[in-house]
């Protein structure tokens, strides 16, 4: 693995260092994109350079950790040089890093929903944390440690723009422009939600179609 080009962190600069070695049920959700390793690839400049590796998306550092192996104790584990050339696919997820000021306020991963020839829909997962809280008295329960993910969406163009997608539904569709006919019309006849996922990924196919889709 010292062949590839990964940043060591010795404390894997997880939140969890303190969770690190804790069973899962002693919190509430994971600060992970996935609880457990996964195999997967990394790539630099989209050519695989290492196959078959265990990958972690660590989202509360927003880093990429990985082992030679599933078996390989997580202590051994290294994380990813944080580099727009260099990507990672997690089963079948695939994660690119954007750097500051394009598009992210402070950078970061995202996961490529779709990719099109003008314009791409990527996702980015964050974490809301909440420490544990102990019962102000006898009628309350403890409350342990929480995790709960925020997602957010965004249009990606082919000029290296960027546009986060707001949450609301009918802003949504006026993110879109002179498109925003259009769009609301392929919605309304497909019975798409844009709101769902799967369905925002097929409007986006569908105006990554016209040679007009600058928004």
């Amino acid at each position: 693995m010292s062949s590839i080009p990964y940043l060591l962190d010795n404390s894997i600069r997880n939140t969890d260092k303190k969770f690190k070695n804790e069973p899962s049920e002693n919190y509430k959700g994971t600060p992970y994109g996935f609880p457990s390793y996964l195999l997967g690839n990394v790539y630099m400049n989209d050519s695989l350079i290492y196959n078959n590796v265990a990958l972690r998306y660590n989202v509360i550092e927003d880093e990429v950790e990985v082992k030679k192996s599933l078996q390989s104790l997580d202590e051994n584990a290294m994380a990813l040089l944080k580099s727009p050339s260099i990507s990672v696919m997690i089963s079948e997820n695939k994660y690119i890093f954007i750097p500051k000021g394009k598009g992210l306020i402070n950078g970061g991963y995202v996961q490529v929903l779709t990719r099109g020839t003008n314009i791409s829909l990527y996702k980015k997962l964050e974490k809301y944390y909440s420490p544990a809280k102990k019962a102000k008295n006898t009628f309350e329960s403890d409350l342990l440690p929480t995790f709960k993910d925020h997602i957010v969406y965004y249009i990606y163009f082919s000029n290296g723009g960027m546009i986060e997608l707001p949450k609301q539904k009918n802003k949504k569709f006026k993110t879109f422009g002179k498109s925003e006919k259009k769009i609301k019309a392929y919605a309304k006849e497909y019975k798409l939600d844009i709101n769902d996922e799967e369905d925002l990924k097929r409007i986006i196919i569908y105006l990554d179609n016209y040679n007009d889709a600058s928004l």
